[in-house]
C-alpha cells in the first residue's frame, strides 16, 4: 500500500480567522506589513519574523531531497547495534550454559560411580577391597569413552575432558580404536609387576638408554602390560638420573678475581647486528664489562679484554669458548701481557660455561624490554644494565648482598703468575706424553693442567653431586 503524502489544509479556529486572513492579505500584497502588524496589535518586526518563519518552512518543504530512502536517525542505529550485540552475547551464554549442564551430568555420573577414574579404582585395590565391587572392565571403559565423547561434543577442551573421565588422551584413543575394531575390553591389569619381569624391563631400559617405548617393552618382555612397562620405565629413568647426578662433580670457584668468563651475545639493532662482549667473574655474579661492538673478531676481543683487565684487574684465568677469534695472535698477546691463562672447555659443551650462559639470559631479557634498538641505544643500555645487575640486585647466594659489594670485598691475589704459567705448561706436557696417542686426552691437556694448578692453590674445589 502506497504511503499517503497529502496533508489537508489546517483548520483555523473561529477566533483566529481574522488574524489568519490578515496574514494572507500581507502575503498576497494587498496590504503592507505595517498595516498587518497594526491590525494584529504587534510590532512590525515581530509580525515580519512570524511571516518569515512560515516562508522558511515553505521553502524547506519544496526543496528537492536526496535520492533513496531516508537514513535512520543516529540514535535508532545505535540502539539496533546494541541490540545485535546483546543478542550475540545471549547466544554465547546459552551455549555455555548448555555445555555446563552436560558437564555436570557427566560429572554426576563420575561422582555416583557410573564412570570412575583410574585413581579411585587403584585406591580400592590397594586398600584390600574385593574385585567383585568393581564394575565389569569393558563396561567401565565404554562408559569413559562415551563420557569423553559427550564432553567434547559440549565443546570442552580435550585436556579437561580427559581429566574428568580419568584417562589420558592416548589411552582414550587406544580404547576408541579397540572398540571400533571389535577387539573388546583390555585385560585387567594387575596392580603389581612380578619382580623378574620388572628387572627384565628395567635392564632393557638401561641397555637402550631409555629410548625404547612402552609398546616395544610390552612385546619384548612377555607377561608385562603396556601400563606396567610404562611405570617400570618411568621409575628406571628416575633412578638413572639420580645415579648420573650422584656420579657428577660440582666445580666451585672459591675466590673472586681468579677466573673470569668471557662470551659474546648477538643483539639485533636498527643498523643491522651488533655484539655485546660480556665479561663476568666466575665466583660471584659480578659483570666487569659489557661492551657493544660492530664485529666479533680478534681485534674487538683484544681491545675489550685489554680495557677490562686494565680497569678491573687481570684474573689468573680467562674462561672462553672455542671461538676462533679467542685464539688469534692479538688476543693471545693481550693475555700474555697481563699474565692470564686461557681456559677453554671441550667442543660442543656449553655447560662448561654455564654461569655466563645463564647470565646471558638476563642480558637478553634486559635488552628485550627496551624494544627496537639503535647502535647508540645499545651502548647506553649496556652501561645501565651493568649498573643495575651489579649494584641493585641482592642475591641469596651472597647472603642478600649485591655482587658489587662481594666484588669490592674480594681478597688480593698473591700469586706468581710466571710460576703458575710454567707449572701449567709442564703439567700439560706430562699429560700429553701420558696420553699415548689418545687425541681426546691430549686436546684437553691444557684445561686439565689449569684446573689442577688452581685446585692445588685452593682456588678450585670439587664437590660430589651435580645439579644439571
Amino acid at each position: 500500500m502506497a504511503k499517503k503524502t497529502y496533508e489537508p489544509a489546517p483548520e483555523v479556529p473561529e477566533e483566529l480567522r481574522e488574524r489568519y486572513a490578515t496574514m494572507l492579505e500581507v502575503i498576497q500584497g494587498r496590504i503592507t506589513v505595517s498595516e498587518g502588524a497594526r491590525r494584529l496589535g504587534m510590532s512590525r518586526n515581530h509580525f515580519q519574523t512570524l511571516m518569515h518563519r512560515g516562508l522558511k518552512s515553505l521553502v524547506a518543504g519544496i526543496t528537492p531531497g536526496e535520492p533513496g530512502r531516508p537514513g535512520k536517525p543516529q540514535r535508532e542505529a545505535e540502539l539496533e547495534r546494541e541490540n545485535e550485540k546483546l543478542r550475540r552475547e545471549n547466544e554465547r551464554l546459552r551455549g555455555r550454559t548448555e555445555m555446563i549442564d552436560r558437564l555436570l551430568g557427566v560429572a554426576s555420573g563420575v561422582i555416583q560411580g557410573r564412570v570412575r577414574s583410574t585413581r579411585t579404582r587403584k585406591a580400592k585395590t590397594e586398600g584390600g577391597g574385593g574385585e567383585g565391587d568393581d564394575p565389569e572392565p569393558g563396561l567401565e571403559t565404554a562408559m569413559r569413552v562415551e563420557a569423553e565423547r559427550e564432553l567434547r561434543a559440549a565443546r570442552l577442551p580435550a585436556a579437561l575432558s580427559c581429566a574428568v573421565v580419568g584417562a589420558s588422551p592416548a589411552t582414550l584413543r587406544r580404547w576408541r580404536r579397540r572398540a571400533a575394531s571389535g577387539a573388546g575390553a583390555a585385560p585387567t591389569v594387575p596392580s603389581m609387576v612380578a619382580a623378574q619381569l620388572a628387572d627384565a624391563v628395567a635392564a632393557l631400559v638401561r641397555a637402550l638408554k631409555g629410548l625404547i617405548g612402552a609398546d616395544a617393552l610390552r612385546r619384548a618382555v612377555p607377561g608385562v602390560s603396556r601400563r606396567q612397562a610404562a611405570a617400570v620405565k618411568r621409575e628406571t629413568l628416575a633412578t638413572m638420573e639420580r645415579e648420573r647426578k650422584a656420579e657428577a662433580e660440582r666445580v666451585v670457584v672459591t675466590a673472586p678475581g681468579v677466573i673470569r668468563g668471557f662470551d659474546a651475545m648477538h643483539v639485533p639493532v636498527a643498523e643491522g647486528e651488533r655484539y655485546a662482549l660480556v665479561a663476568a667473574d666466575a665466583a660471584v655474579p659480578f659483570r666487569t664489562t659489557a661492551a657493544a661492538v660492530q664485529r666479533y673478531d680478534g681485534a674487538s676481543v683484544a681491545e675489550v679484554l685489554d680495557q677490562d683487565f686494565a680497569e678491573h684487574g687481570a684474573p689468573l684465568v680467562l674462561r672462553a669458548d672455542r671461538a676462533k677469534c679467542h685464539t688469534v695472535p692479538e688476543v693471545l698477546e693481550v693475555l700474555r701481557g697481563h699474565g692470564v691463562l686461557l681456559l677453554q672447555g671441550p667442543p660442543r659443551h656449553p655447560g662448561f660455561y654455564g654461569q655466563l650462559e645463564r647470565q646471558n639470559r638476563e642480558h637478553r631479557a634486559w635488552l628485550a624490554m627496551a624494544g627496537r634498538l639503535t647502535a647508540a641505544d645499545l651502548d647506553r643500555l649496556c652501561d645501565e644494565m651493568l649498573l643495575a645487575l651489579n649494584a641493585a640486585w641482592p642475591r641469596r647466594s651472597l647472603t642478600w648482598t649485591t655482587s658489587e659489594v662481594a666484588w669490592q670485598g674480594r681478597p688480593e691475589l698473591d700469586v706468581d703468575r710466571a710460576a703458575l704459567r710454567e707449572e701449567v705448561q709442564d703439567r700439560a706436557a706430562r699429560i700429553r706424553r701420558q696420553a699415548e696417542g689418545r687425541a681426546a686426552v691430549a686436546a684437553m691437556a691444557e684445561r686439565l693442567a689449569i684446573e689442577a694448578a688452581l685446585t692445588k692453590r685452593g682456588y678450585l674445589r670439587r664437590e660430589p653431586g651435580g645439579w644439571c
